[in-house]
């Protein structure tokens, strides 16, 4: 298992098509950011702006297929935003399929950095698919995944959770005891994002489990 750190530049999120909608985070003013799903030529975020964002900007950008203001709390303003690149190939989406997992993407002030966990052809496949695309990720470091040790350590902290609750709920019981639907309402989430979360979970534990 190996390990990859990239960042992207502001010059990568225009090649992406994203610029606008990382300027209107930036200027509502992002104090937190986490990736609930991704699918390689996008993803689902959950992002909290000081302020709400131009609602009317963010509706009419291309990247954008849906958004959702959550709820107002003391540290701002809770949006669920999913997007999809529209300048990155179908092909990357592949690509990152073989990945074990990307781990916490940070969002900088100008650029994103993320880790790429998974076989060094995987790793190599998926930056060699971004060049491609135009965009030249900065290769910060390779080297041996020196992650936590238990299989479920592989997740995400949105899947280690999604996967905890289906457990608990009786998801994995013979007979079902709950459904997606029921887990989503459990975690106040849409029940294809439970469902993504869980698919990709499970894939991830099984993968390092199989090794």
């Amino acid at each position: 298992m190996r390990e990859a750190n990239i960042t992207v530049s502001e010059a990568g999120f225009e090649a992406m098509g994203l610029e606008k909608l990382i300027s209107l985070g930036r200027e509502a003013g992002i104090r937190d950011f986490e990736e609930l799903a991704c699918h390689g030529t996008g993803a689902v975020i959950q992002v909290t702006v000081a302020s709400r964002y131009d609602e009317a900007a963010l509706s009419t950008l291309e990247c954008v297929d849906q958004w959702e203001h959550v709820t107002e709390t003391d540290d701002g303003h809770l949006y669920v935003i999913a997007f999809t690149a529209p300048a990155l190939p179908d092909s990357l989406a592949a690509k990152t399929d073989d990945l074990v997992g990307t781990c916490d993407p940070q969002l900088n002030d100008r650029s994103a950095t993320m880790s790429l966990v998974g076989s060094q052809e995987s790793i190599s496949g998926t930056i060699r698919a971004y060049e491609a695309a135009g965009i030249s990720p900065d290769l910060l470091k390779l080297g041996p995944y020196e992650g936590r040790e238990r299989p479920i350590d592989s997740l995400t902290d949105r899947q280690q959770q999604v996967i905890q609750t289906a457990f608990d709920m009786g998801y994995y019981d013979v007979p079902r005891a709950a459904s997606t639907d029921e887990i989503a309402a459990e975690l106040d989430l849409d029940a294809s994002t439970v469902a993504e979360h869980l698919q990709r979970a499970e894939r991830n534990v099984l993968g390092r489990l199989l090794e």
